[in-house]
């Protein structure tokens, strides 16, 4: 009896190890993604470092075109704000509205994935 539980063990361990190599090369070769699965979260990740200077990347007239570039760069793991800007500046000029931060340190990854988006 005692046998046949190791065996068991064994077999569910192996289809499982086998299911889970399964779907790394699925991702690996550009298959679907799982959409059940969450977002991971930054728990474990670094700590942010609550005096690093932000930097704005991208401005647009646009609440609907900052919203795309927003997601887009939070699919790619970067940090980013997408504020309103003031109403006009110090010379009472109108500003254009829209503007889209990032942490200093993320400033050229995100410039690069700016530049490759679709205008």
């Amino acid at each position: 009896m005692i046998r046949f539980l190791i065996y068991l063990l064994l077999v569910g361990m192996v289809l499982y190890f086998l299911s889970a190599w399964g779907k790394r090369q699925a991702l690996e070769q550009g298959g679907p993604k799982p959409e059940g699965l969450p977002k991971p979260s930054r728990k474990f990740g670094s700590k942010r470092n609550p005096r690093e200077t932000w930097v704005q990347v991208y401005e647009t007239d646009s609440l609907d075109e900052g919203r795309v570039l927003q997601a887009r760069l939070e699919e790619e793991e970067l940090e980013c704000v997408l504020y309103e800007q003031g109403k006009k500046d110090i010379h009472g000029n109108p500003l254009k509205g829209i503007g889209i931060a990032v942490p200093k340190s993320g400033a050229g990854h995100a410039q690069r994935v700016i530049s490759r988006m679709p205008v």
